[in-house]
């Protein structure tokens, strides 16, 4: 069966236009701290505290609200995290690499990976700036593979640096929702001789609502800086297609 999903009445830029004038009205409202907060639920890496992922949230202006998007792997949500927003703030890619090197010397202080892999996405300033850090302390590799700025997907082949055999790399995304890029990369690690030593991303935004999550989380040594309330739904699902709430691809929605 063939789902339709419900079209935009207004030009594509008029439309877009309207999102992002309701997003700076709640930015610059009264209620935005309270809407961050109940989106924040507590996380086993305390270091940022949910103060602090607020905060980060709120100066880079991550996260659309009150929106219909179409993520990457074709689930609808209400509340999107843009992770390109952050991006364009060093400091904050500094203070979320900062975190995730404590991690990572806490976690394997005895028994250092070689390296980190990541995409070529805006993921790669988070492995570069943690690699960076740890420099003198604990030096990572990083190596990319290919990513596709319109479709989301992240290639398998290697594009920079290298993985041998018996070599221990962290896989590293920025957000993960359902765990599938995030172990793809490891898949990339284990195809070319190496291990996976853990899994890292800057934000959950599963909810809980996939059993692969969970799965990964208790296979490895697992980090991520936020864990978000961000439900999502199968198109069938999706109350704001009934609703015929304009529907917006993810990678249309600006940093404004």
């Amino acid at each position: 069966m063939t789902i339709m999903l419900p079209s935009i009445e207004k030009s594509p830029d008029t439309a877009t236009l309207e999102l992002v004038a309701r997003q700076r009205t709640l930015y610059e409202g009264p209620e935005i701290d309270s809407m961050l907060d109940h989106l924040i639920r507590e996380t086993p890496h305390p270091t940022l505290s949910p103060w602090d992922i607020q905060q980060l949230l709120r100066s880079s202006r991550a996260l659309y609200f009150d929106c219909h998007v179409e993520v990457v792997s074709g689930h609808h949500t209400g509340i999107y995290l843009r992770f390109e927003s952050i991006a364009r703030f060093p400091d904050l890619i500094t203070r979320i690499a900062s975190n995730m090197a404590e991690w990572i010397v806490e976690t394997f202080g005895h028994d250092p990976p070689t390296g980190i892999i990541t995409t070529s996405s805006d993921a790669r300033l988070l492995a570069q700036r943690t690699s960076d850090l740890l420099a003198m302390q604990m030096p990572l590799r990083v190596v990319l593979t290919p990513f596709d700025h319109r479709t989301g997907r992240i290639g398998t082949d290697i594009v920079q640096g290298t993985i041998s055999t018996g070599e221990r790399f962290l896989a590293l995304n920025d957000v993960t929702t359902r765990g599938m890029c995030v172990n793809k990369l490891g898949t990339v690690v284990t195809d070319h001789g190496g291990q996976v030593a853990g899994m890292m991303v800057f934000a959950r935004r599963d909810s809980g609502q996939f059993p692969f999550m969970a799965e990964l989380t208790g296979t490895y040594p697992f980090y991520f800086s936020a864990d978000l309330e961000m439900p999502q739904w199968e198109p069938a699902d999706c109350h704001l297609c009934t609703a015929k709430k304009p529907l917006f691809l993810w990678r249309d929605l600006p940093a404004w």
